[in-house]
């Protein structure tokens, strides 16, 4: 470890190798033991870059906690991409959509703070996209609007309209986040293109039958 603190750089290398070790095991044909054990191996690499990112955030190197930050939530990406096709292959269609959601956000907040200009990351986020048109069937979705009343910012845990932390930013490794603690609901609406992809329409009535909308299995 004390290499990557005299050059950061040696970070960005590992990352790419283990990156693209687990990308070619992510696809649907792959055995899904093999993707369960890169699926493994990925949590170990994100737990020991967590860990040493502390050890930047004591040294007060922003810079290099900011790109843990990075690579830890992108081995998170691609952890979710291989777990999607695992529980697709276990019949959990709806766990699969959430892990496919969570990768689509989780990589949006990686590429809104990366500090160099790259075609390859959007390429990827193409490819997260993909996946919702070619695995899934076209999903309807709830939007809610309303008020909000009183909200706190999850670095400084103070009034996030009196904190002078921008949200999506990174501060020493950590992003800042808008806590919504309490809000007036006005309206939930049906929508194509909603905020959040995980408040979607689960099941549909027809014919008296309910059917699920992903698997078209009654309920």
């Amino acid at each position: 470890m004390k290499a990557f603190f005299e050059n950061p750089e040696l970070l960005i290398n590992e990352y790419n190798n283990v990156a693209a070790i687990a990308q070619k095991k992510a696809f649907i044909t792959i055995g899904i033991e093999i993707q369960q054990e890169e699926i493994a191996v990925l949590f170990d690499h994100i737990k020991d870059l967590s860990n040493f990112k502390k050890e930047f955030v004591n040294k007060k190197l922003e810079n290099e906690a900011n790109l843990i930050y990075m690579i830890v939530n992108s081995l998170i990406v691609l952890q979710c991409e291989l777990e999607m096709l695992v529980f697709i292959k276990q019949d959990k269609m709806d766990v699969a959509w959430d892990k496919l959601v969570d990768a689509q956000v989780i990589f949006g907040n990686v590429l809104r703070n990366y500090p160099f200009e790259t075609h390859s990351l959007g390429g990827y986020l193409e490819r997260l996209n993909n996946y919702e048109k070619l695995l899934f069937p076209k999903q309807f979705f709830h939007s809610a609007g309303g008020i909000i009343k009183k909200s706190k910012c999850s670095l400084c845990d103070n009034d996030f309209d009196k904190c002078d932390h921008i949200k999506g930013r990174l501060y020493m490794g950590e992003m800042c986040c808008r806590i919504i603690t309490e809000m007036e609901l006005e309206e939930v609406s049906y929508v194509e293109n909603p905020a959040n992809k995980h408040c979607r329409v689960i099941t549909i009535e027809t014919d008296g039958k309910i059917i699920d909308v992903m698997t078209l299995r009654q309920k």
